[in-house]
């Protein structure tokens, strides 16, 4: 079994280092997992620094990415004679401009999956409770739509990302304040993204944390997992988003019980940025080994 959205204590609002992931996943029953940080570099949303040994570093710098990819790349060694995959991953902050604010090493580094996603509108963070109502009392259900799924669009120009993470993440704060209709938000783009997620090779994820937060459906919800099956999109992984190791492979059960139900082969497995669909009679998940 995978789990491939997992923030270790590099993210700003994670705890737990790479080596007690790592034990965790083994825990869980995990046979491959992937790290993939938070890189975010929206100077106006001051988010943009990591966690390295205690001190914060600006993500622009190279000596957090360099010790990020030793030590990832290290726990990989260890874990591996233990039955673990780790794999070097990162998510970025989908916004205009992103790739010019990226760490200088970034393009040389050799990533595993680096997932893109969006978090901000107008420098907001629609994924923080207390800050999203900022950006939801500036739009109609229609315009946020527009400008989410535009962001969304315009990013996937910029050839950076292998998936895209929570497409609906704008549910998890805007159902409460827009009511259920917010959950069709996505029906009017929906052939324009699958067709550039299929021109640009751009897979999604099933991520299960909102099952954790009390939320019924995963990111995104199983109808629009279906709606991209149906238009073509082959490309499909796992995450968990867990940012403490307790919730390691939280679900992931449930996401692959809804990745076949929708018709998939089986989730999609990374290698250096390469994609290969894992055949889901194959997946053995076995806690506690």
């Amino acid at each position: 079994m995978y789990d491939y959205h997992i923030h270790p204590n590099y993210s700003i609002d994670a705890e737990g280092s790479i080596e007690e992931f790592c034990k965790a996943a083994l825990n869980a029953g995990l046979k491959e997992i992937a790290f993939t940080t938070h890189l975010d570099t929206d100077r106006v949303a001051e988010d943009c620094y990591v966690n390295v040994k205690g001190k914060k570093l600006d993500v622009k710098s190279n000596v957090w990415l360099e010790d990020y990819e030793a030590t990832v790349r290290g726990m990989g060694e260890v874990y591996s004679e233990h039955g673990l995959q780790v794999l070097l991953g990162v998510e970025v902050d989908c916004y205009p401009e992103v790739q010019n604010a990226l760490p200088d090493g970034f393009f040389s580094t050799e990533f595993d999956l680096i997932i893109g996603s969006v978090h901000l509108i107008d420098h907001i963070a629609i994924s923080a409770n207390g800050r999203a109502d900022d950006v939801f009392s500036r739009y109609s259900m229609k315009e946020l739509g527009e400008k989410y799924y535009s962001i969304l669009l315009d990013s996937m120009d910029l050839e950076i990302f292998d998936v895209l993470a929570h497409i609906d993440l704008y549910r998890r704060y805007g159902e409460p304040f827009y009511g259920s209709e917010i959950r069709s938000l996505w029906k009017p783009h929906l052939k324009e993204l699958s067709s550039k997620m299929l021109a640009k090779g751009i897979g999604f994820e099933i991520n299960t944390s909102p099952l954790r937060r009390g939320m019924e459906h995963p990111m995104p919800e199983k109808c629009i997992i279906q709606a991209l099956r149906e238009a073509g999109i082959t490309i499909v992984t796992m995450g968990s988003d867990a940012h403490s190791p307790e919730d390691v492979g939280k679900d992931i059960t449930t996401a692959l019980d809804i990745l076949k139900h929708a018709g998939y082969d089986g989730p999609s497995t990374y290698r250096k940025r390469k994609s290969t669909v894992c055949d889901v009679s194959k997946l053995v998940y076995e806690k506690g080994n």
